[in-house]
């Protein structure tokens, strides 16, 4: 867990919980994937989804650790399967500085074992959880529909702040929401929490991969695992490049950036490199931190106003490592 749960013993001592229910799940897969799939679990990063399903939880009225620990486990293993779907899609070699299972097999069988990871998450969930399997399937579903929009869309960098953060919704925050309210719904909390945990986590999401896009321009390759300038060569428009965009229109007669990005669906990495100098230049990075603001305000309003002290405390402080991150 990258010690990112060391300040919060009660959550990290459940996450170990968590990971070893997970590790429980694959032990009947083929060999052929199960030793990548275990790997990808013990390397796995933050733990973040599962770790709002545990913080939720205490905004319960029930003590129901095991059915919490699963369903935690459940969005986790929906969560890497999706990395592992990512990274076929685009070739990924590495992530976060370690080989993806694309890389290891070949597409065919990375596609099996992240469909196996999904068989087995959706296998965990039963019908005692009322409304829980409708809305993972929902979430799951939006995650779909994103990935697919943004793959039609390659290539076309115009498009607007609204498209952008439709897509993102779908792919990052639709399962941070679902992880915020899964644990609070499992624990039987009321409903106004499970509604205002839903809305933190719907925009701690969009906070999340508002910055996880800046890094894209200004994070550390050696933390990152990747270069600078990646989305940009994949064909990928994200809101620092919007932005930029917008800027430019309203301010420059020349428009290089415009016309950069107007010649060729993918860029060379120099002509890459040149896009993320004029989006700093422009601003397209203050313009996003003013955004994920926004956001983050938001939360901030729903967590003051749930029904747990500690947990409001938890939450905030959750916020702060996840929106001022440096890789």
């Amino acid at each position: 867990m990258n010690d990112f749960w060391i300040n919060e013993p009660r959550v990290a001592q459940q996450l170990q919980h968590v990971r070893s229910f997970i590790v429980s799940s694959l032990e009947h897969a083929n060999p052929f994937i199960r030793d990548l799939l275990l790997e990808r679990v013990a390397s796995g990063g933050k733990l973040i989804r599962p770790g709002l399903v545990i913080v939720g939880s205490a905004l319960g009225t029930e003590e129901r650790e095991d059915a919490v620990v699963r369903i935690a486990s459940v969005l986790e293993m929906i969560h890497i399967a999706s990395l592992i779907h990512d990274d076929i899609i685009d070739g990924a070699k590495m992530r976060r500085g370690i080989p993806t299972i694309n890389a290891l097999l070949d597409p065919k069988k990375a596609v099996i074992a992240g469909d196996y990871l999904l068989s087995r998450a959706m296998s965990l969930i039963n019908g005692t959880e009322g409304q829980l399997p409708v809305a993972v399937a929902n979430a799951f579903s939006r995650l779909v529909v994103s990935e697919l929009d943004q793959d039609a869309g390659i290539g076309n960098f115009f498009i607007s702040q609204n498209t952008y953060i439709r897509r993102i919704a779908g792919k990052t925050a639709a399962l941070f929401a679902l992880s915020s309210y899964a644990g609070v719904a499992v624990a039987k909390g009321s409903t106004l929490d499970q509604i205002r945990m839903h809305r933190i986590g719907y925009c701690l999401g969009i906070a999340f991969q508002i910055q996880d896009d800046m890094l894209d321009f200004t994070g550390d390759e050696t933390k990152l695992g990747k270069e600078v300038g990646q989305d940009i060569l994949g064909g990928i428009p994200t809101i620092p490049l919007i932005t930029a965009l917008e800027i430019e229109s309203k301010t420059s007669t020349q428009k290089p950036l415009s016309t950069l990005l107007a010649k060729k669906k993918r860029l060379t990495r120099k002509e890459s490199r040149r896009a993320v100098d004029l989006v700093i230049g422009y601003g397209g990075l203050e313009q996003a931190t003013t955004l994920a603001e926004i956001y983050i305000q938001r939360a901030m309003n729903d967590i003051n106003a749930l029904s747990n002290s500690e947990v409001a405390a938890q939450l905030t402080r959750l916020y702060l490592r996840l929106t001022h991150r440096q890789h």
